[in-house]
């Protein structure tokens, strides 16, 4: 299995070959078909619901047996599903610990015969119930008023003592609600490309940096995997961290030759 390069093949077939050949990974980042009938160039996204719930444990299996000890599974889903996605993996021994929102305000709806849908759940399951990588300083955010920052404020602690809280100078702890435009209109032009579901660099950058193990140095060297890669923007965000003097590995797999080519340009254009 080579690393850092687009794989273009099945990863229905490619998962259980990693694993028989002892690969694990510290994180499954993964925006997988939703079952839409999106078109992928490909029949994998039009199966039945039964069909579909079968396949994607089988997957979620896979993935499961590939983690680490300390791995962990970042999953995208949609709202018809992600309810079945979240059930399968409690059903096969992952550790919940969060169903986080991608938010976004700029997305174009057909419909209106129901609300204007913004956001993507994306679910986060660990193969642990004990140990986890959370790299809570490497996301935080502005806080949202300086004005509150200039007066004290206080709380009970655990032990029932009055402690004075002291804003963190990196920012805010991110909440679940993770908050990034979607790829449209003129100021996305150079990242978007004709891929139905493409994800936005930055919200998959910050994710990186969020569940990717670290170094004692301070910099991201786990293993990431993407069964299903698409336009390659996994890839992409983890040679342009790579770049930065991190050491990720990341495995991609896709199975639609067009994608594997649009990704395999995406990266050949890294500075």
């Amino acid at each position: 299995m080579e690393f850092n390069k687009v794989i273009c093949g099945n990863s229905d077939i490619l998962l259980q070959e990693m694993l028989s050949n002892g690969i694990t990974v510290d994180l499954v980042l993964t925006d997988p078909p939703y079952n839409l009938n999106k078109d992928f160039g490909n029949d994998s996204d039009k199966f039945p619901l039964e069909d579909f719930l079968k396949i994607s444990k089988k997957r979620i299996e896979l993935c499961r047996d590939l983690l680490k000890p300390t791995g962990s599974l970042i999953w995208f889903g949609i709202h018809h599903y992600i309810g079945f996605i979240q059930a399968i993996m409690y059903e096969v021994g992952l550790s919940y610990r969060r169903m986080n929102i991608w938010y976004y305000e700029n997305g174009f709806s057909r419909s209106t015969t129901s609300p204007q849908t913004q956001y993507e759940p994306f679910l986060w399951f660990s193969k642990s119930p004990q140990k986890w990588v959370y790299n809570v300083d490497d996301v935080r955010i502005p806080y949202k008023s300086s004005e509150r920052l200039k007066n004290p404020v206080y709380y009970k602690n655990s032990k029932g003592e009055r402690v004075k809280w002291i804003p963190n100078p990196l920012g805010a702890m991110r909440g679940d609600v993770w908050s990034f435009p979607t790829l449209a209109g003129k100021l996305f032009k150079d990242e978007k490309t004709t891929h139905p579901t493409q994800k936005p660099e930055s919200l998959i950058t910050e994710i990186i940096k969020a569940y990717c193990p670290k170094n004692k140095e301070g910099f991201y060297n786990g293993i990431i995997l993407d069964p299903f890669l698409g336009s390659g923007t996994l890839g992409v965000c983890c040679e342009k961290l790579n770049r930065q003097g991190h050491k990720i590995k990341w495995i991609g797999i896709e199975l639609e030759k067009s994608w594997c080519d649009i990704a395999n340009e995406r990266l050949s254009k890294l500075k």
